[in-house]
């Protein structure tokens, strides 16, 4: 709770203030259009937060960023992973489950964040083409949360991020009941492919224990994919039920008309490697059809090219393990952690203004005329039609002879 800190909102206090562009909420009523346009009128002109209600914000430890607040204008249907309203700077989602979600994600992200690993600790592994020495799997079915490093720039974030609450148990399927681990990819008819804002919609029981974001920047120019955990590995759930749900189950972002994206390729294969690590007898699938179908290949690729290479080393990628004390007291602005893109600038109300027209011709300030105006003539009218010869009466033809029709 928050209700000690300045200037925090208490339970059921609507958020300060909302991003332009955020969709108001249906009004029920004769008066709906109205109501909307009003609605968004205010949401476009909403005062921009003050720097020290910013500045105020990021400081709050990440972790407790826009939670236990009132969710009434969160973006109720996000149509992009940016698309979602902003509260001192932060994001604010549609439920609280996918805010801990992302807040888990950025506060990893802050408290992992050191130099880069060079060149050299990866020993010519490129594109993961070696043998992987790999952070194991633990006891509790947990993936160890952190920074592991695939090349100089880029990286994937593991995050620990727990559905159920402090003493609250996860049940969890016996070693012979899992025989898949199953890449999926995301169905939505808005082609939104937010990790965060999908986990919010998987509302029910646990629908997989492992979310796989798109590929992201930081703010230091790095690239980066996160992976969400939610539950153990081996927790109980029903995602794939062509194959009995008997196993573990990725989403990934990405429809299934998107290509995949080189490190969301790289990101399947270590998650891929470490439970197989951890569970050998589990067979890594697709979903069903085409969905999950180039994780599946981009896994299946990796292990062809290393059986044709059977003198490859085995390098241990550079990990940055994610310590739970600085996790829970990390704190930073968003620019500060990543680069969002997909939405425009903001541009604060005192700025705004007339932009003034600029002539379409170089040197052109006004039309002028080529030669003085003159009425328009109009042509004469065709003349009447005359007779060619005077008028006279028709004749009936005479019969032919022999022709009985007049009797």
């Amino acid at each position: 709770m928050r209700e000690d800190r300045p200037g925090a909102l208490s339970p059921g206090q609507r958020a300060p203030s909302v991003r332009p562009g955020a969709r108001p909420k249906a009004v029920a009523g004769s008066g709906l259009c109205r109501a909307g346009a009003f609605l968004l009128m205010l949401a476009v002109t909403a005062p921009t937060p003050s720097a020290a209600q910013v500045a105020w914000h990021g400081a709050v430890p990440i972790k407790d960023r826009n939670v236990d607040v009132s969710r009434e204008e969160a973006t109720e249907r996000p149509r992009s992973e940016e698309d979602q309203a902003l509260v001192g700077g932060w994001p604010l989602y549609r439920t609280e489950r996918g805010q801990a979600a992302f807040n888990d994600a950025m506060a990893t992200l802050k408290a992992t964040d050191a130099a880069a690993p060079a060149a050299r600790a990866f020993k010519g592994c490129a594109e993961l083409a070696c043998n992987l020495s790999l952070p194991a799997l633990a006891a509790d079915g947990w993936i160890p949360p952190g920074r592991l490093w695939v090349s100089p720039g880029e990286y994937v974030l593991f995050v620990r991020s727990p559905r159920l609450g402090d003493g609250q148990a996860y049940r969890r399927r016996a070693r012979s009941d899992m025989r898949y681990f199953v890449f999926h990819e995301f169905h939505n008819s808005t082609r939104n492919t937010d990790t965060y804002d999908t986990i919010s919609s998987h509302s029910g029981s646990v629908f997989v224990p492992l979310y796989m974001s798109k590929q992201g920047t930081d703010a230091k120019g790095r690239r980066f994919v996160i992976v969400v955990q939610v539950a153990p590995y081996d927790v109980v759930s029903i995602h794939a039920s062509n194959r009995g749900s008997a196993g573990a189950g990725i989403e990934v972002a990405k429809n299934m008309a998107d290509a995949l994206e080189p490190l969301q390729a790289l990101a399947g294969i270590l998650v891929a490697t470490i439970l197989k690590s951890a569970a050998p007898h589990l067979e890594v699938v697709n979903h069903a059809g085409t969905e999950g179908l180039p994780m599946l290949d981009a896994y299946e690729r990796r292990l062809a090219t290393l059986r044709g290479r059977r003198d490859a080393p085995v390098v241990a990628l550079p990990f940055v393990p994610a310590i739970p004390q600085r996790v829970a007291a990390a704190t930073g602005r968003l620019e500060e952690l990543i680069v969002r893109g997909g939405a425009s600038a903001h541009i604060p109300i005192a700025e705004r203004g007339i932009v003034p027209p600029t002539p379409t011709l170089a040197g052109t300030l006004a039309p002028t005329l080529i030669e003085p105006p003159r009425l328009a003539v109009r042509p004469p009218p065709p003349p009447e039609p005359t007779l060619i010869g005077p008028i006279r009466a028709a004749t009936r033809p005479a019969p032919p002879p022999g022709d009985n029709a007049g009797r």
